[in-house]
């Protein structure tokens, strides 16, 4: 996929899973992340994560990562900034490289359409049951 040619479709769904799965990492829930633009620190932080992880992994425009989250394009902008700029420190490098490589395996699950038991591509994210099953 090529920036900017993602369907509404694939957007939404790249959207999800990395809101998904940085509200298991950051231990915030996905409505406090999609809530009030002025949250609590660590909720803004979190969300900020998951817009650049939409962003740099899927390579959703910002436009697309905006409208997906229900924020502005400047403000994925600055959030792919401070991401970016705490990149440079080793602990959360990691952590932030191996989100990347979790949100990279789980598309390669949606394209081979391998899912868990029931066909719950959201369990697979956080590694707990659905409850359909």
């Amino acid at each position: 996929m090529t920036q900017g040619s993602a369907t509404g479709d694939e957007v939404n769904w790249h959207a999800f899973t990395a809101r998904r799965l940085v509200a298991g990492e950051f231990g915030v829930s996905e409505d406090e992340m999609m809530g009030a633009s002025r949250a609590k620190a660590p909720i803004a932080f979190a969300r900020q994560v998951a817009m650049y992880l939409a962003h740099v992994v899927y390579q959703l425009t910002y436009n697309e990562v905006a409208e997906a989250f229900g924020r502005e394009r400047t403000t994925v902008a600055h959030a792919c900034a401070v991401v970016e700029d705490r990149r440079d420190d080793y602990a959360f490098d990691a952590r932030i490289t191996k989100l990347e490589e979790r949100l990279d395996q789980l598309n390669r699950l949606r394209i081979g359409r391998k899912v868990d038991r029931c066909g719950c591509l959201a369990v697979l994210i956080d590694q707990r049951s659905c409850g359909r099953v």
